[in-house]
């Protein structure tokens, strides 16, 4: 087997174990605020935004140091810092009795984080640029697969061994993802420790199509936005539209998680090869428009399972918005900065998810649920809009 494939399907699995143990918190954070002494949904939404919002902000503010490490030192050293680190933070969350000892935590593992986004920047260094599309493509597959089965066998662990347990876990299983990087994968890029860091000025001289890569880290932003605005508090939603003596409710919102991530799973590898076939901006405009329109709806439903279906059906869209990112933007990239640029675009990513699961949690508690379905929404199809004027 050829290495750039090899190390393809090494990060599959690392990927995979990863983003289970990232996931799974979405659905339980809330109920685990809950248990610490947080009574109303209010105020469940607001420390759950803040809690996942802290890490995202910190990880923006040192994407740009880790990704000139990264091209300096190899890009293997990251996912081994990452994934060790993460495993150390979700055990030390299993012991917090206090709300702010929890976001004290994220805060820490927001300067750890950054698997997935550490393995992208891998993979578009070590894959021809041909099958660019398909390796990212079956990334995001692991990366969704993992996020499908997070919330649904985490909230499942959640209720049978109980919260604190189900951390545990999970930082052993980042843990494993951890020794298989450092065992198993086997970078074949040569660092450069003499590699510039680029500012600004020197991007626009080295870049052809600057401009564009501006718009795609704009794009990702505003994507960022839109997908954390309601997930650190969907599992309060549903906690409104069930009746109130339901049990079992942390794996009833890890099963709505998961409806979004089944339809994800499916889609992300045949658009991942309809990238490489037509190309990332067709791909993403029809993604965020189609996104964007059934994320209204979910502001109306009455029962479980029509927002369950409701997302399914929106999963579909967005299994080709990243990979059809990260491909625009390999393909704009010289590989000896791929780090660098990616780093760029990881700030931007993450900028928008602190902003999002901050202001998704300010703007429920402050206008409620329909207004936040709304908003989020129309800011996908003005995602679309944007990458229709700006990439040509």
């Amino acid at each position: 087997m050829e290495t750039w494939k090899r190390t393809v399907y090494i990060s599959l699995i690392c990927v995979l174990c990863t983003s289970f143990g990232v996931s799974q918190l979405a659905p339980i954070l809330p109920l685990y605020f809950h248990d610490l002494g947080v009574e109303t949904p209010e105020a469940m939404s607001l420390w759950s935004g803040l809690a996942t919002g802290i890490t995202f902000l910190i990880v923006c503010l040192a994407a740009p140091f880790w990704g000139r490490l990264a091209d300096r030192r190899g890009r293997k050293i990251t996912l081994i810092r990452s994934s060790f680190g993460m495993a150390l933070c979700n055990i030390l969350i299993a012991f917090q009795t206090t709300p702010e000892g929890v976001v004290f935590i994220r805060l820490i593992q927001g300067l750890v984080s950054g698997f997935y986004t550490a393995t992208i920047t891998l993979i578009a260094s070590e894959t021809p640029f041909e099958r660019t599309g398909w390796a990212l493509g079956m990334l995001a597959s692991a990366n969704l697969a993992g996020s499908l089965i997070g919330p649904l066998l985490g909230g499942y662990i959640a209720d049978t061994v109980g919260i604190r347990n189900d951390f545990i876990l999970v930082g052993i299983l980042m843990g494993v993802a951890g020794i298989l990087a450092t065992i198993f994968i086997h970078e074949n890029y040569q660092p450069k420790p003499d590699v510039e860091k680029l500012t600004i000025a020197k991007l626009k001289e080295k870049i052809p199509e600057f401009n564009s890569i501006i718009a795609l880290c704009v794009a990702s932003f505003i994507y960022a936005i839109c997908i954390m605005s309601l997930q650190p508090i969907i599992s309060v939603y549903i906690k409104g539209i069930v009746p109130s003596n339901t049990e079992n409710l942390a794996f009833i919102a890890g099963a709505v998680f998961s409806a979004m991530g089944i339809a994800q799973l499916l889609s992300s590898s045949p658009l991942g090869k309809l990238v490489d076939k037509i190309g990332p901006r067709k791909v993403l405009v029809v993604s965020l428009i189609y996104v964007g329109i059934l994320n209204i709806p979910q502001a109306y439903v009455t029962d479980i399972y029509q927002l369950a279906t409701i997302r399914f059906l929106q999963g579909f869209g967005l299994g080709g918005m990243l990979p059809a990112l990260n491909t625009y933007l390999s393909s704009k990239t010289p590989r000896e900065f791929t780090g660098q640029i990616f780093s760029y675009n990881q700030s931007s990513l993450f900028f928008g998810y602190f902003l999002g699961a901050i202001g998704g949690s300010s703007l429920m508690a402050w206008l409620g649920f329909t207004t936040l379905f709304w908003v989020s929404g129309g800011l996908f199809i003005l995602t679309a809009l944007w990458i229709g004027l700006k990439l040509k």
